[in-house]
């Protein structure tokens, strides 16, 4: 008797963890995932710009430190045959940011003489939409776990606060400015790059679960500001968690 009770709880341990046959059912054609997440990843870029300031030039070079913010994803998926299907989806990217500033200033009573100011001035943001188109393979089913690789070209649109004019104190003799802060413009530029992940599902019921995203996705965005090009790059890795309904 000992023997059978053991033999039946490995048949159906192995039932329920083995990969199901070709032959049984794949799952659901159509899903649709909502994922609240986080892009950890951290970027920055730097800028350089000049302009006229008592009667010589001032020049004023800038960094823009991009930190990981909160994410929000929402995409389908379509399962055409077997385990391959196509799909796509939406992601939206938000930091607050900084910029850190370092300008040389002309002299107003004395040429060639200029007055070093630094600082770092808030308020300016950094904001992603991209767009994933995705080729998608389903690995075979282990029970209630679905397990989706997933790759494409990723469409992503960057709008970035930017530097345009440095705001500065002086009292006379005017040896010496005090950084103040910035004035700054709102840029946006659009670009294509790649996406690369996978999507790990438990169904609870045929129509419902859970899942869990990890993606990278990439692309060099050229912002145009006055007569200069700034590049940045876009994108990082992307984790998440959320809902997962089938159909």
């Amino acid at each position: 008797m000992r023997h059978r009770s053991v033999l039946l709880v490995l048949t159906l341990l192995g039932g329920s963890l083995a990969p199901a046959p070709a032959a049984a059912q794949w799952g659901p054609r159509f899903t649709v995932a909502v994922n609240g997440g986080y892009q950890p990843s951290t970027t920055s870029f730097d800028d350089r710009f000049t302009f006229d300031l008592n009667r010589e030039v001032a020049t004023v070079e800038t960094t823009y430190p991009i930190d990981a913010a909160p994410l929000f994803d929402a995409g389908v998926s379509l399962r055409l045959w077997k385990g391959l299907g196509i799909g796509g989806a939406v992601s939206r990217f938000t930091a607050d940011g900084v910029v850190q500033v370092e300008a040389g200033l002309p002299h107003p009573l004395f040429f060639q003489r200029n007055r070093e100011v630094s600082g770092e001035s808030g308020g300016l943001t950094r904001e992603e939409t991209a767009i994933h188109i995705q080729a998608q393979y389903q690995l075979p089913p282990f029970g209630k776990l679905l397990i989706v690789v997933a790759g494409g070209p990723s469409v992503l649109d960057v709008k970035q606060s930017i530097a345009t004019e440095v705001n500065y104190t002086d009292q006379c003799p005017y040896d010496a400015a005090t950084f103040v802060g910035v004035d700054s413009r709102r840029i946006s530029g659009t670009a294509t790059g790649f996406n690369v992940g996978a999507d790990v599902r438990w169904m609870f019921t045929r129509n419902f679960g859970v899942g869990g995203l990890v993606r990278f996705t990439r692309a060099k965005v050229d912002l145009e500001i006055d007569s200069r090009t700034v590049q940045v790059d876009a994108g990082g890795a992307q984790v998440g968690a959320g809902l997962r309904l089938a159909f």
